[in-house]
């Protein structure tokens, strides 16, 4: 919880300051990797760059003693992508397959701890005017994508227009993040100008991103399938993909980071099933086991035993929930849906399917800074203890409704084992008040496709958002229209206080219009709220310089990571 508050304590004092003013040989290097030149002066009117905010063009300065080159990092993981389209894509899993090909404009700093300090990535530093309401970036010069040829701000201009503006046919979850931007402009080969519409709590945290890699423009500006291809300007370029095997990269010798990238190469295998993953990871055929499955509890305490694995262990914003489509019978009833959401024991659910390993809260953690207190929220109808009451009233509603023997509906699912637990969790729940649920399986693509278009009853969920900010986690679920609001729920007035929080700078009062928020959500039950992950994630202890990080969005290039003897 400190570590958020900390987060976002900085993000707030950045705006109130802007409103006031399977290996390779290893080879040790021989030199020390040289810093990209600072950018020169960025032509054009002057912009007062608010403290703290301007940044410097810097590289990250390696940990763990001399980097050495060389080895490839190997990777199990559970699901593979639904595509390489990383704008339409929202499953957690495409962050880690195609960012080491990519970079953003902005990036969080991979070896600071906790991940607070945002930094650059292919811009080489940035301004913001005293009012909060216009960004201008220097971007790194002589950068090329991985076919050669030059990047440039165009390129910056027609990603950050396909996320806000997506073209007729393209899909953008994401949409929602980008709301306060009015206009991008390239206003020089290396010069790009993001104006606002207000200023935002969030933009410089939202811009560093994995979700917002830059991609080519030209492209997208030409109708180019993205879902297809792999063309990026980051450390490492695609090598082959086989599906439901194995992905691979291949070092990028010409990345604009000198001296980066220390590995030769990344390989992602596909190992569904848990048990196998952590064999894989004990006999060496892998060398890590990622978020967004990691590993479980029990197998970190294994692993914690063993001198060769390293086990770390943090709290990610990853929310566990039964999404409802609110446009099916009976889910468009709130008794129904208040009626699901009493019936299901949270604390069992994090016992039995996390082993324990996940953290209660509603649609906002009570682990971090926006959400309901835990000492408060098991007070509360659906999350107390025990459960008789809960249960006795949730059968009741459903006789009002209609229901007094209950209803039969499915609960779409990934064939993955955490999914499977969940709905299968989830099912014998229902059945407590006479809902007879069945399980349907559906693989990454279709189990996606699904979610696009509205065809399931409920659905066993667990997205992530990048960071915990109400602009991402409220703007991509739940406002109306917003990308990932699968279950089509709309409340007037929660749009209302959406658009009122993510315009209040001032901390305190963004928290209370974020509480009245959280309040109709869990009145109305859009979805019913389980849990949110704690991570346990295992790598071999010679993975120098891998760093958890709080959010399973960000920092997933792998461009300082080494292998060590």
């Amino acid at each position: 919880m400190l570590r958020q508050r900390l987060f976002l304590a900085a993000s707030y004092l950045t705006i109130l300051s802007l409103l006031l003013a399977g290996c390779s040989p290893v080879v040790t290097p021989t030199s020390t990797p040289e810093k990209p030149a600072a950018s020169a002066k960025a032509e054009g009117p002057p912009i007062k760059a608010a403290p703290g905010v301007a940044a410097p063009s810097v590289t990250p300065k390696p940990q763990g003693g001399q980097p050495r080159y060389g080895g490839i990092l190997t990777y199990g993981q559970a699901a593979e992508p639904g595509s390489f389209d990383i704008h339409q894509e929202a499953g957690g899993q495409h962050p880690l397959y195609l960012m080491p090909a990519y970079n953003g404009l902005l990036q969080y700093d991979p070896l600071s701890w906790p991940n607070e300090k945002i930094i650059p990535d292919l811009a080489d530093s940035w301004e913001m005017s005293p009012n909060g309401l216009e960004y201008k970036f220097r971007l790194r010069t002589g950068v090329k994508w991985h076919d050669g040829t030059p990047f440039s701000s165009h390129d910056v201009k027609a990603t950050l227009d396909r996320v806000r503006r997506p073209p007729r046919g393209v899909r953008s979850p994401r949409q929602a993040a980008l709301r306060a931007i009015s206009e991008v402009e390239a206003i020089s080969p290396d010069t790009v100008r993001i104006s606002l519409n207000y200023p935002s709590a969030s933009l410089s945290s939202i811009l560093a991103i994995d979700w917002l890699a830059i991609l080519p423009g030209r492209i997208i500006e030409t109708g180019g399938d993205m879902k297809q291809v792999i063309l990026g300007t980051g450390p490492f370029k695609f090598k082959g993909f086989v599906p439901g095997t194995v992905l691979e990269y291949v070092k990028n010798n010409e990345y604009f980071a000198k001296g980066r990238p220390y590995l030769e190469g990344i390989r992602l295998y596909l190992l569904r099933d848990d048990a196998t993953r952590f064999a894989a990871l004990r006999t060496g055929r892998v060398l890590y086991l990622p978020y967004p499955y990691g590993i479980s509890p029990g197998q970190a305490k294994i692993a914690k035993t063993e001198p060769r694995l390293t086990v770390q262990i943090n709290w990610q914003p990853t929310f566990y929930h039964l999404r409802l489509n609110l446009e099916k019978q009976p889910w468009s009833d709130p008794r129904v849906r208040r009626a699901a959401s009493l019936a299901i024991d949270r604390q069992a659910f994090i016992s039995t399917v996390f082993e324990g390993g996940a953290i209660i809260g509603a649609q906002m953690s009570s682990a971090g800074a926006w959400g309901i207190p835990e000492n408060e929220l098991l007070k509360m109808p659906g999350f107390r203890q025990p459960k008789d009451a809960d249960v006795a009233e949730a059968r009741k509603l459903l006789a009002e409704a209609g229901f007094p023997e209950g209803f039969r509906t499915s609960i779409l699912s990934r064939p993955e084992e955490t999914y499977q637990r969940r709905g299968t969790f989830i099912l014998s729940e229902l059945g407590k008040i006479g809902v007879k649920a069945e399980l349907v399986m559906r693989v990454t693509a279709a189990f996606d496709d699904a979610l696009v278009r509205g065809a399931f009853d409920t659905v066993v969920h667990g997205p992530a958002t990048a960071i915990e900010d109400p602009d991402l986690r409220f703007g991509e679920n739940y406002v109306t229209g917003a990308g990932r609001n699968y279950g089509k729920y709309s409340n007037p007035k929660f749009d209302e206080l959406y658009q009122k929080q993510s315009r209040e700078v001032d901390l305190v009062a963004r928290k209370k219009l974020v509480r009245e928020m959280l309040m109709i959500l869990l009145e109305d039950n859009p979805d019913i709220a389980l849990a949110w992950h704690l991570t346990h994630i295992a790598h071999a202890s010679r993975v120098v310089n891998y760093k958890i990080a709080s959010s399973g969005h960000i920092n997933n290039k792998q461009q300082e990571v080494w292998l060590n003897d």
